[in-house]
């Protein structure tokens, strides 16, 4: 006896039983779909970090003079704070970058079609955005020699009229003259670029540039598995319909057995919660066809 069950409040109350073969899709499909988000919660950890960071930006942009702390820009622990959140970012997107190549290069072997589509699109990336070079070396240079940020620039948007409402924005600088010592940490092509900068590299621009690039790879990685993920979606809320809802979980038992007063079964989880980040994941990124 097979059946799938609803658990709320430590009540498992079956609604469905099935078969053997019908068991063994099923898992087959759960275990798919929890494969999916091993790199799927990578890619939700950089966007996570990335929130942070844009959120910290947006509190200190466009800032009146009246509620402005002059000495803010040079205060050590806003400065680490600024270095620990732009750190975040790019330890993130280099996680998120090794995590996918060797995701796809497990699942479909590294000389597959689909492992050199996606390593010709992020050299593609690489080749087309100077954002995307620069902070992916850039976050060579901090694991060796630490923040990039040593101060925290504010531009001033002067109001002549009524000056104690000028607006302060920050700005996050770094300093192509400094970066240049380096040049093994940011190799030949991005050590070309840096040559022909001003000093001052702002990274909000950067950064904001980036995230085209990283929803493009992540676009990219489900395209990839779209026909299987959606194959599977499917034949899980087949057999699981309307039963589930904000409040429970989605267990299938098997190998039930009752002994005096004794009750035994093996049970496994149906991953609904991920099941429903992969629809919304589809939706917001204009996947529906």
């Amino acid at each position: 006896m097979i059946r799938i069950a609803t658990f709320e409040d430590n009540n498992l109350l079956p609604f469905k039983e099935i078969s053997q073969k019908q068991y063994d899709h099923f898992k087959t499909d759960s275990n798919l779909v929890q494969t999916v988000y091993t790199q799927y919660v990578v890619f939700k950890y950089l966007q996570l970090n990335l929130k942070e960071y844009f959120d910290f930006i947006k509190r200190w942009e466009k800032v009146p003079a009246n509620e402005m702390h002059f000495t803010l820009g040079t205060d050590i622990n806003f400065i680490l704070q600024s270095n620990k959140l732009v750190l975040n970012v790019l330890i993130g997107f280099k996680f998120f970058l090794d995590n996918a190549e060797f995701y796809l290069k497990r699942k479909f072997g590294k000389n597959s079609h689909e492992v050199q589509g996606h390593i010709n699109l992020t050299h593609y990336c690489f080749d087309n955005s100077f954002a995307y070079r620069f902070l992916s070396k850039l976050r060579n240079y901090c694991a060796h020699l630490g923040f990039p940020l040593e101060v925290v620039n504010f531009d001033i948007e002067f109001n002549d009229e009524n000056p104690e409402i000028s607006e302060h924005s920050c700005k996050l600088i770094v300093y192509a003259e400094m970066l240049k010592k380096e040049r093994d940490l940011f190799g030949k092509i991005v050590m070309s670029d840096l040559e022909k900068m001003d000093n001052e590299i702002d990274l909000i621009p950067l950064i904001k540039e980036l995230t085209n690039s990283i929803n493009v790879i992540q676009k990219n990685i489900y395209l990839i598995q779209q026909a299987e993920i959606e194959e599977a979606i499917e034949n899980i809320d087949f057999f699981v319909g309307t039963k589930k809802t904000a409040t429970n979980e989605i267990k299938v038992y098997h190998n039930y057995s009752k002994i005096d007063n004794k009750i035994s079964f093996e049970v496994f989880h149906v991953p609904m919660e991920i099941i429903e980040e992969l629809k919304h994941y589809k939706e917001k990124s204009d996947l529906l066809q």
